[in-house]
Protein backbone atom coordinates (compact mmCIF):
# COMPACT_ATOMS: atom_id res chain seq x y z
CA UNK A 1 0.00 0.00 0.00
CA UNK A 2 1.54 3.20 -1.26
CA UNK A 3 1.07 6.05 1.03
CA UNK A 4 1.10 8.61 -2.26
CA UNK A 5 -0.62 6.34 -4.77
CA UNK A 6 2.40 6.22 -7.49
CA UNK A 7 2.73 9.59 -7.61
CA UNK A 8 6.58 9.54 -6.13
CA UNK A 9 7.11 7.05 -9.18
CA UNK A 10 5.38 8.91 -11.60
CA UNK A 11 7.59 11.92 -10.47
CA UNK A 12 10.58 10.02 -10.94
CA UNK A 13 10.21 8.98 -14.27
CA UNK A 14 9.67 12.64 -15.37
CA UNK A 15 12.57 13.92 -14.19
CA UNK A 16 15.34 13.65 -15.97
CA UNK A 17 18.20 11.90 -14.77
CA UNK A 18 22.08 13.31 -15.42
CA UNK A 19 24.55 11.36 -15.64
CA UNK A 20 28.13 12.53 -14.83
CA UNK A 21 30.35 13.18 -17.52
CA UNK A 22 33.85 12.26 -17.65
CA UNK A 23 36.18 14.33 -18.08
CA UNK A 24 37.70 14.56 -21.79
CA UNK A 25 41.06 13.38 -21.56
CA UNK A 26 43.50 12.73 -24.49
CA UNK A 27 44.05 9.27 -25.08
CA UNK A 28 47.52 8.12 -23.84
CA UNK A 29 49.60 5.64 -25.49
CA UNK A 30 52.38 3.43 -23.49
CA UNK A 31 54.84 5.14 -25.14
CA UNK A 32 53.64 8.59 -23.76
CA UNK A 33 52.70 6.78 -20.21
CA UNK A 34 56.08 5.27 -20.02
CA UNK A 35 57.63 8.88 -20.75
CA UNK A 36 55.69 10.23 -17.99
CA UNK A 37 56.81 7.65 -15.41
CA UNK A 38 60.64 8.20 -16.58
CA UNK A 39 60.71 11.34 -15.17
CA UNK A 40 64.04 12.38 -13.77
CA UNK A 41 64.06 12.28 -9.60
CA UNK A 42 65.51 14.56 -7.51
CA UNK A 43 67.92 13.68 -4.82
CA UNK A 44 69.63 15.38 -2.04
CA UNK A 45 72.76 15.05 -0.62
CA UNK A 46 72.81 14.55 3.17
CA UNK A 47 77.05 13.95 3.77
CA UNK A 48 79.46 16.81 4.62
CA UNK A 49 82.35 16.10 1.89
CA UNK A 50 81.45 16.36 -1.48
CA UNK A 51 80.76 13.02 -3.43
CA UNK A 52 80.63 11.78 -7.17
CA UNK A 53 78.05 9.23 -7.99
CA UNK A 54 78.15 7.39 -11.15
CA UNK A 55 74.85 6.24 -12.88
CA UNK A 56 74.37 2.56 -12.55
CA UNK A 57 72.59 2.43 -15.85
CA UNK A 58 73.22 5.50 -17.86
CA UNK A 59 76.46 5.82 -16.64
CA UNK A 60 76.27 10.04 -15.76
CA UNK A 61 78.25 11.50 -13.10
CA UNK A 62 76.50 13.17 -10.10
CA UNK A 63 78.04 15.49 -8.06
CA UNK A 64 76.98 16.81 -4.92
CA UNK A 65 79.68 19.11 -3.51
CA UNK A 66 77.77 20.66 -0.45
CA UNK A 67 75.38 19.13 1.86
CA UNK A 68 71.98 19.49 1.11
CA UNK A 69 72.44 20.64 -1.94
CA UNK A 70 69.60 18.77 -4.84
CA UNK A 71 70.33 17.43 -8.09
CA UNK A 72 68.42 16.20 -10.96
CA UNK A 73 68.96 12.04 -11.48
CA UNK A 74 67.88 10.18 -14.55
CA UNK A 75 64.80 8.10 -13.87
CA UNK A 76 67.13 5.14 -14.62
CA UNK A 77 69.61 5.73 -12.19
CA UNK A 78 67.58 6.44 -9.35
CA UNK A 79 67.22 3.14 -7.75
CA UNK A 80 71.02 2.95 -7.59
CA UNK A 81 71.03 6.37 -6.15
CA UNK A 82 68.80 5.32 -3.47
CA UNK A 83 71.24 2.47 -2.27
CA UNK A 84 74.12 5.75 -1.68
CA UNK A 85 74.17 6.23 1.78
CA UNK A 86 74.34 10.18 2.19
CA UNK A 87 72.18 10.48 -0.45
CA UNK A 88 68.31 10.37 0.01
CA UNK A 89 65.38 11.34 -2.15
CA UNK A 90 64.53 15.27 -2.13
CA UNK A 91 61.17 16.24 -0.33
CA UNK A 92 59.01 18.17 -2.86
CA UNK A 93 58.44 21.69 -1.14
Amino acid sequence: MSCCGGKRAQLSQMRPQSQPQPAPTEPQTPEKRAAAERKPRMFEYVGRTTLSVRGAVSGRTYRFTFPGQRVEVAYEDSFAMMAERNVRPARLV
